[in-house]
């Protein structure tokens, strides 16, 4: 009786969902026109912290796929095991209240439960995804016979890596492994943690406590992951078989350790700079969106490119009490590998942001220069009428008639919300295929 009771609620459950489905995605963007590409599927396997490692963070890997059963195979949806109401309480926790109030625990933490029951974004899946979940899954990686490049992507402040799922499995359609880091550092909204705790964003002190070295200290920190993320997908590092899942013993061997390529989101660009600046042999080139070059805390002092050691300058005055490089630079060179800088027209609007940005693209190429190297010049582009959230999933998690209400307060820019992602993949691309 029992069992009887839930397959008959399964069944409800599916013909509920695909009931919403076939009824709300007219009302949304539709990502099909970025997910194009010669492999059949974008595989998707989630690897979460490992007890057993804790150097490692959590990977979202984007693959290109195939299955001989593709009635057998799920699409992956946007949030790992469809967690939104786990991201929605990180959010809360910046902007409403700290997690360990009681108003956090016995009001919000429920409200965001319920809320998330509804949320759009919940009922919608990526295309041509094939989601891994299990050693049984019929899905096998299927690499293009002139792709082996390895993309390693870094997610912005507050985020998660969820919210550039679209620009990962458009790569990955291309025929790029893409493994999407969660940063363990603070600078997460949540992130799960290796004991099977999670950690909320942390609100680093302003004002008088403000100090130089929080941003620079984090962003170390998360350099360290991205760098040894990489190092351990290509099976170099200690505990790289911890996972022996079928998919990443078939893709680590057709991985070509010197097709690595850098890329990130805002902070994430900050991210994979410095550990390409750190590792410059490591990585072949960049992909830099809407990045955060530049931290103007003029009204204590503190007016600097961000990170230095990507510029080829020292910290601060006032960090850690003496004015010197991280202890893990190993050249004064700064920034060196072909990278493409793609800005929104807001980041683009802050003069000393974007002068930084332009800086260091021509830092790159000047040093290349003088060095005779026969690579590809850096390039810096801005997407006209767009603003930061462009550069990210949220114009297709919510209705269009709802988008044009919250635009603004959502970070979306009056582009188009389609034709700026189709933009910002296209110059990607572009840029990739001439290596």
């Amino acid at each position: 009786f029992a069992l009887a009771w839930f397959y008959l609620a399964a069944t409800a459950e599916i013909i509920i969902h695909r009931t919403i489905i076939m009824k709300v995605a007219p009302l949304f963007h539709s990502p099909h026109r970025l997910l194009v590409g010669d492999a059949p599927l974008v595989g998707v396997l989630d690897l979460p912290s490992s007890a057993s490692n804790h150097e490692l963070p959590p990977i979202r890997l984007f693959f290109p796929a195939d299955t001989p059963k593709p009635r057998q195979v799920k699409q992956a949806r946007y949030f790992v095991n469809n967690r939104v109401s786990y991201v929605l309480q990180g959010f809360a926790h910046i902007a409403l209240a700290r997690h360990t109030t009681k108003l956090f625990r016995f009001i919000i933490r429920p409200l965001m439960w319920l809320i998330s029951l509804f949320f759009p974004v919940r009922f919608l899946k990526i295309p041509n995804t094939a989601l891994v979940t299990t050693d049984k899954d019929p899905v096998r990686y299927s690499p293009l016979s002139n792709n082996n490049s390895l993309v390693m992507f870094s997610h912005g402040l507050t985020g998660t890596g969820e919210e550039n799922a679209l620009f990962c499995a458009a790569l990955a359609k291309r025929g790029y492994v893409v493994a999407c880091i969660h940063h363990r550092d603070g600078s997460s909204s949540r992130v799960p943690m290796p004991d099977g705790t999670c950690k909320f964003y942390e609100h680093l002190p302003n004002g008088d406590d403000y100090s130089p070295n929080h941003r620079l200290e984090q962003v170390s920190y998360r350099a360290k992951e991205f760098l040894y993320a990489t190092k351990w997908l290509l099976g170099e590092e200690r505990g790289a078989h911890d996972y022996d899942h079928p998919i990443l013993q078939q893709i680590r061997p057709n991985l070509d350790e010197k097709k690595v390529i850098a890329s990130g989101f805002s902070y994430g660009c900050t991210t994979c700079s410095l550990a390409a600046t750190v590792e410059p042999k490591r990585y072949q080139c960049a992909v830099m969106l809407d990045g955060w070059f530049h931290i103007d805390y003029s009204s204590k002092g503190y007016v600097y490119n961000f990170p230095p050691e990507a510029f080829g300058e020292d910290w601060p005055n006032g960090a850690n009490d003496r004015n010197e490089k991280s202890h893990t630079i190993q050249h004064n060179n700064g920034l060196t590998i072909p990278s493409i800088f793609i800005n929104s027209a807001q980041f683009a609007g802050y003069k000393k942001m974007y002068a930084a940005t332009t800086m260091l693209a021509n830092n790159i190429n000047a040093h290349n220069k003088q060095h005779d190297r026969t690579t590809p010049e850096s390039t810096l582009h801005v997407i006209p009428n767009t603003k930061h959230q462009n550069f990210c999933d949220v114009g297709f998690w919510l209705p269009k008639a709802l988008l044009r209400r919250l635009g603004k307060f959502l970070a979306l820019g009056e582009a188009d919300v389609l034709e700026a992602s189709e933009n910002i993949l296209d110059l990607s691309v572009n840029f990739l295929k001439m290596f």
